[in-house]
């Protein structure tokens, strides 16, 4: 039977991942693989000395306990060092610090010590928290350019206006009617309805990217539930 964590990431694979995806998996499978080394190296503690020449080759012993934990982190700040990440990167980790603060980790495919004081550890409430966020962004963004787009309207329908008024800028534009002014600002406001509706969309899938995120990165612990 194939092992819970490669049934994990099978399934993972099997959505369709972005490259980001991929490499945290990537990078949670090295820390593993890693796990089960430092396992059994410490099953074997001290080196035997060899073997006469002729005599029995020992066997390797078998790890007596389980391998240490992998816990995924989130930078908190940058870090470069033997292993160098941005802020807002996810940094699998191997066990405990050392007496100098240090982990065992992985990052963007390479391997080594990372600083504990860079890392919180991704919890639920970090997901959540990170998530939010994001949602909290893309509206906030939304509503700056949908402002930016509710003046320029506000703009064109003054000029239409004064269209109106005999007051455009240029000279051969000549005198318009009510009616072409109603049918200028409902071009106008409809051009305004269908862009908003653009940015309405984007946020959605903006949202909808934040809360996907969410669920993937809950799921490369779905092995261990």
């Amino acid at each position: 039977m194939a092992p819970k964590r490669d049934l994990a990431a099978a399934k993972l694979r099997r959505q369709g991942l972005d490259p980001v995806i991929e490499g945290i998996l990537a990078d949670q499978e090295h820390a593993q693989k890693l796990a089960l080394l430092s396992a059994k190296a410490g099953a074997r503690g001290a080196a035997p000395a060899p073997p006469g020449k002729g005599g029995p080759v020992a066997a390797a012993p078998a790890p007596t306990g389980p391998p240490p934990a992998v816990v995924k982190m989130r930078a908190i700040e940058s870090y470069n060092g033997e292993v160098s990440f941005e802020k807002g990167a996810t940094v699998f980790v191997v066990g405990e610090p050392d007496a100098s603060g240090m982990y065992q980790g992985v990052a963007s495919g390479k391997a080594g010590k990372v600083p504990k004081t860079h890392l919180r550890e991704i919890t639920e409430e970090l997901l959540r928290e990170e998530r939010e966020a994001k949602q909290k962004e893309a509206e906030a963004a939304r509503a700056k350019e949908e402002a930016r787009l509710k003046k320029e309207l506000e703009e064109e329908e003054r000029k239409i206006d004064a269209q109106l008024a005999g007051k455009g800028s240029s000279a051969s534009a000549g005198p318009v009617t009510s009616a072409e002014v109603s049918a200028l600002k409902k071009e106008a406001e409809a051009k305004f309805q269908a862009d908003r509706q653009k940015l309405l969309e984007e946020e959605q899938r903006l949202k909808d990217e934040a809360a996907r995120l969410e669920e993937l990165m809950r799921q490369l612990d779905a092995d261990d539930d």
